[in-house]
């Protein structure tokens, strides 16, 4: 293949086309797959907590994954099976269908999430963050598009509704095919499998510890957030109708944090101050929201929208803090694989905390205390060193 480069921006955009859409398309549909399929509110719950499972174990089992497949045929059969479970999900349809296909394609898009960055740095080495901004907005895009699409067509049925984007899934699995089909010698040291061969113990390096502590509070806060913010506003007396309308704001500005996310890290060697001013909005968000919601609703949730910037900075510093394609996996792996196992207990606490209290004063609270946990670890993840230094220098 003489010129890649087209080809391989199509295919990772057309990657995360599918990074969100699998979670985001059920919401509006789950009224008829309860009356379809005869289930109450606990399989509901069942389907809502395997994304983050699926992607916290998926994050940890990529390394292994990736010492045995270059990163084309890592994401072309990942997203196969994303199709494939999507597809398989409708089928029957039976509650087991639903809920083992949901986690065969969810633990293939945790594979993704770990594995599209490397492929980033694989065939875009000197453009990490415009392309990382590239595919954070697509997957932000399909993520917002989603829902809208699946309630326009749901006359068919939920099955055609939700069945449909499986095969999303499987065009981008096929175009990753090219490159799967390439000529040994054209294949670089940081494109093959062989350059993620050599296990690199990031969790024994600071800026490992930082960025895994920078994906932990992130995911765990916003988890908390995008479950419970049109609740602060309704418990405030404000009408549902301007709850879902904050909570849509509040992900429309993520689109903003994926642009400027990646531009800070490569217009700044050291972007550690604009987090803590970041973070510094977050918390007062934190506070706004759970002790006077109503008294300035907007500047508070536009404070929040704009607080997790850790998260589109920390995928674009697993690449930027890592020299080689094996330490980049691993930052990836473990800072994702940790995320998402802490993230999974976000809403279960803040829950547990308002039912016996009855206010969100201590949720409030809660967040502030995580959002300096995310300013402690982005200091660590900022630091202009590489993991692979860092580790000689203590060993």
């Amino acid at each position: 293949m003489r010129n890649p480069t087209p080809l391989a921006l199509l295919s990772i955009v057309l990657t995360a086309f599918n990074l969100r859409t699998m979670v985001t398309a059920v919401s509006p549909l789950v009224p008829e797959i309860q009356k379809s399929l005869g289930v109450g509110s606990s399989i509901v719950g069942i389907l809502g907590t395997i994304p983050t499972i699926m992607f916290a174990l998926s994050a940890f089992v990529a390394p292994r994954l990736m010492r045995r497949l270059t990163v084309s045929q890592a994401l072309a059969i990942a997203m196969a099976f994303t199709g494939l479970g999507q597809l398989g999900r409708v089928l029957g349809p039976s509650v087991p269908a639903l809920l083992i296909g949901s986690a065969v394609a969810l633990f293939a898009i945790g594979i993704t999430n770990a594995v599209l960055p490397l492929a980033v740095r694989a065939f875009f080495p000197e453009r990490v963050s415009a392309v990382t901004m590239t595919y954070l907005c697509a997957s932000q895009l399909f993520q917002a598009i989603a829902p809208v699409v699946v309630a326009l067509d749901s006359a068919p049925g939920w099955q055609v509704s939700l069945g449909g984007w499986g095969l999303l899934g499987l065009v981008a699995s096929l175009a990753w095919l090219p490159f799967l089909r390439r000529p040994r010698a054209a294949v670089t040291e940081e494109y093959s499998s062989a350059a993620t061969k050599q296990k690199v113990p990031v969790w024994r390096a600071k800026v490992g510890i930082g960025i895994a502590i920078m994906f932990g509070t992130t995911s765990f806060t916003t988890y908390i957030l995008m479950a419970f913010i049109p609740q602060m506003y309704v418990a405030a007396g404000l009408s549902k109708q301007f709850a879902a309308t904050m909570l849509a704001v509040w992900s429309i500005l993520a689109v903003v944090l994926n642009v400027a996310g990646p531009w800070i890290v490569a217009r700044f060697e050291r972007p550690f101050p604009w987090l803590v001013g970041f973070g510094a909005m977050f918390i007062v968000a934190h506070i706004g929201l759970a002790y006077a919601p109503a008294s300035a609703p907007w500047v508070w949730i536009v404070l929040s929208g704009l607080g997790p910037i850790t998260f589109p900075i920390g995928l674009t510093l697993v690449n930027v803090r890592a020299k080689t394609m094996a330490g980049a996996t691993a930052l990836s792996s473990f800072g994702q694989g940790m995320g998402y196992s802490i993230a999974a207990f976000g809403p279960v606490a803040a829950g547990f905390i308002h039912e016996h209290t009855g206010s969100f004063h201590g949720v409030g609270l809660m967040m502030v205390a995580t959002s300096l946990l995310t300013i402690a670890g982005a200091y660590f993840a900022t630091r202009p060193v590489f993991v692979e230094d860092q580790l000689v220098a203590q060993s």
